[in-house]
């Protein structure tokens, strides 16, 4: 690579800030995926064993469900301090709670041992999770994109968002090899060993973000004097459109992606027999070929519209819903990854990998944080917490085939996004590389201006 091109892709410090990102965010989602994944294969046998298999299934993924609706708190709380404080001291403080956590999870007793207290204090624990990630997503977009090169804002803003499958296959990995173990022992003792990893985690996300600097457009707004009393009430009550927008923009992805990661897994072992380690198995093949195309998807949008590209996943998503449950009904694992691949590659890094710098765009620096992780806690609460409990509901893991109500859902969902997308095409559509024209992101939309 020549030195110009390396250039291009920033300073020491703004290649920092990308791996600061990447790396934290990795964590926080490590430990959120080693959740989902214990909730899908263990929880409900350790900590719901007296209410039946799909019974319990459905109280996991209420667990499950808890931490998104705790996001809009963290929302709240980290919003406000990311756009009166910076960005740094609070990525900082996130990382350091659901760190805290997770590992806490691993130390917990089981309803053998204490009963009804298990449950609660598991979802006390997964509570405090959803509020770090909560604020975590936003600050982490911000931290990244505020300070890109100008011609790599889009590859920058998908750090957080490569970090997410690179979590994924991490979480997988480990509970593959967990899944493994003799039953008896995964029950008893196994399942701590990744939570109990969050300890160490943590740690070494925060060396990495405390060596970073704050953003450097943050910098210029406390630099003169424009920090934002009250940002949550100026972005709710002024910039409400664009929230909701936000909002919208991420439906289809994450019904996508939560089916995908959690619903489908259980119907794959309960439905069509597969061992749990066989159902990680098609998770991490899917997953790994997710994170090269996240990548690959972040460095094309700078040289494309990434409005376009987005378009185009959304597009995919509702013509492969019913392809995707076709191939996945037919029990065989090679057909199995298939689908999953070509969803995930296709629905979702298409889609995702550019969302987060798309939702940045839509807020003024002053209000940023508070404006980005509105959209991302409440999509949380809309999209990712009902969809493994409506699936479950609508057709059960006990058996059931019946899954037309579910791609019938999917395709809902992408028309949702599209029309989101289509709404705010403006926004993304400016310029040519990165879709940004000669101004900043700030003069498209001020503190005050109407939705």
């Amino acid at each position: 690579m020549t030195a110009h091109a390396a250039s291009s892709f920033g300073t020491k410090q703004q290649k920092r800030a990308f791996l600061a990102s990447l790396v934290g965010t990795t964590v926080e989602w490590f430990d959120f995926f080693i959740y989902a994944t214990a909730a899908t294969l263990v929880f409900s046998t350790i900590f719901f064993p007296k209410l039946g298999s799909n019974v319990g299934i459905l109280a996991s993924f209420a667990t499950l469900g808890v931490a998104f609706l705790a996001r809009p708190v963290g929302a709240f709380i980290f919003g406000h301090l990311g756009d009166r404080l910076g960005r740094r001291t609070t990525l900082i403080t996130t990382l350091t709670v659901m760190g805290a956590s997770t590992g806490l999870i691993g130390l917990l007793p089981t309803w053998d041992q204490v009963g009804i207290w298990a449950p609660v204090m598991l979802t006390a624990l997964r509570f405090l999770q959803g509020v770090a990630v909560g604020g975590e997503w936003g600050g982490a977009v911000l931290m990244s994109v505020e300070n890109a090169p100008k011609a790599r804002e889009r590859f920058y803003g998908s750090a957080p968002q490569i970090a997410s499958p690179l979590a994924l296959v991490l979480a997988t990995v480990v509970m593959y090899f967990v899944a493994r173990m003799p039953n008896e022992q995964l029950m008893s003792w196994g399942w701590r060993i990744p939570f109990l990893a969050g300890f160490v985690l943590v740690v070494i996300g925060l060396i990495i973000r405390l060596g970073v600097e704050e953003s450097s457009e943050f910098a210029e707004v406390k630099e003169t004097g424009s920090v934002t009393d009250r940002p949550i009430l100026t972005v709710l009550r002024t910039l409400p459109g664009r929230v909701l927008a936000g909002i919208g923009l991420q439906a289809s992805v994450i019904v996508l992606f939560y089916l995908i990661t959690t619903y489908m897994l259980t119907m794959a072992t309960n439905v069509h027999g597969f061992s749990k380690s066989d159902t990680l198995m098609i998770l991490l093949v899917a997953a790994t070929i997710d994170l090269f195309a996240m990548v690959g998807v972040g460095i094309l949008c700078d040289r494309l519209s990434a409005w376009t590209v987005f378009i185009g996943g959304v597009v995919f998503t509702g013509l492969f819903a019913f392809p995707l449950f076709l191939l996945f009904n037919t029990g065989n694992m090679g057909l199995m990854i298939v689908a999953f691949s070509a969803a995930l590659v296709l629905g979702h890094a298409t889609t995702y990998a550019v969302v987060s710098s798309m939702t940045a765009d839509l807020f003024p620096t002053e209000v940023r944080y508070s404006g980005v992780a509105l959209c991302s806690a409440f999509s949380g609460v809309a999209w990712a917490a009902p969809t493994p409990l409506v699936a479950a509901a609508l057709v059960p893991t006990d058996g059931s085939k019946h899954w037309w109500p579910l791609a019938a859902i999917l395709v809902v969902t992408a028309v949702i996004s599209f029309v989101a997308a289509a709404s705010m095409r403006r926004h993304f559509t400016s310029g040519t590389a990165g879709d940004h024209d000669d101004e900043s992101r700030d003069t498209r939309v001020r503190v005050g201006e109407p939705a």
